[in-house]
């Protein structure tokens, strides 16, 4: 099976902004209806999960600038990129999710942990 090519914006994008494939999932779906605003129950049902998943993955959307919420007491989400370029990334990202979603999809369960916190949890004190 020949390697696909995966753009490194979108290698990028994945390894600073994207935690998990629900995550990714949800951005997907915003960013295909940018107009929408979306509800945390609305999230779940397309992408099959549980609504408190979807408000975590949502407001890590929110927190990393790729989606913006209207702060209500049951918020609704739209995607709402910080920047042009985080715009320009998510299209990219978008693109090569539609041209091979594996690879994609690989990218997010293989990108390297995070530095920081592997450093700090090398000083964990641990119970045997």
């Amino acid at each position: 099976m020949a390697e696909v090519h995966i753009p490194d914006e979108v290698r990028r994008l994945i390894a600073e902004r994207i935690a998990t494939a629900e995550m990714l999932e949800i951005l997907l779906l915003l960013e295909r209806d940018p107009q929408r605003g979306w509800t945390a129950d609305e999230i779940s049902r397309q992408v099959f999960t549980v609504p408190a998943a979807a408000i975590g993955s949502l407001e890590g959307l929110v927190a990393r600038g790729l989606a913006a919420s209207d702060g209500a007491a049951n918020p609704t989400y739209r995607y709402d990129p910080a920047t042009a370029d985080l715009r320009r990334q998510v299209s990219a990202l978008a693109e090569a999710y539609r041209a091979s979603r594996v690879a994609v999809i690989q990218l997010v369960f293989t990108k390297p942990a995070d530095p920081l916190r592997s450093f700090a949890d090398a000083f964990r004190v641990r119970r045997d």
